[in-house]
């Protein structure tokens, strides 16, 4: 079993690499192409945003893959529930956090920043992957079941 959630942890921390590198590539490739002083402050500000936004990104998957561990207790491994809430649980509260700031940010002030909608993006994807390890996960433990 400790294997198994190790390869999942693993492969979950390698995803979530290979989706910071991708985010970091995605913000290189923004164009900004202001020619006044007050715009290029603002292109300044807004990938100083882009790029906190990344750092926070890849704390917050290093920290979301740590609670695949508590699926070697048997009380959460055995409940699809809570195992669920494991794999999935922290990024489906990510994704809900931020379209809810996007929601209102489109209410308020009638704009949808760029970091946002590039963030939320990548983090929509990183929850179909835990999603994706998840029904790997639960596809495993029944075989492994299916054994005894």
């Amino acid at each position: 079993m400790k294997k198994i959630i190790f390869r999942l942890w693993l492969i979950n921390i390698l995803l979530g690499i290979g989706l910071f590198f991708l985010y970091r590539g995605v913000i290189n490739e923004l164009n900004y192409s202001d020619v006044t002083i007050l715009g290029k402050f603002y292109s300044i500000i807004d990938v100083f945003l882009q790029v906190l936004l990344s750092t926070y990104y890849l704390v917050a998957i290093v920290f979301t893959s740590l609670s695949f561990f508590l699926n070697q207790i048997e009380r959460v491994r055995n409940s699809c529930f809570l195992s669920l809430s494991t794999f999935a649980g922290i990024p489906f509260l990510f994704v809900i956090f931020l379209f809810g700031n996007l929601l209102l940010d489109i209410y308020q002030y009638n704009l949808t920043p760029a970091a946002f909608k590039t963030l939320l993006g990548f983090s929509i994807i990183y929850l179909l992957c835990t999603i994706i390890e998840f029904l790997m996960f639960r596809k495993k433990i029944k075989d492994t079941n299916k054994g005894y």
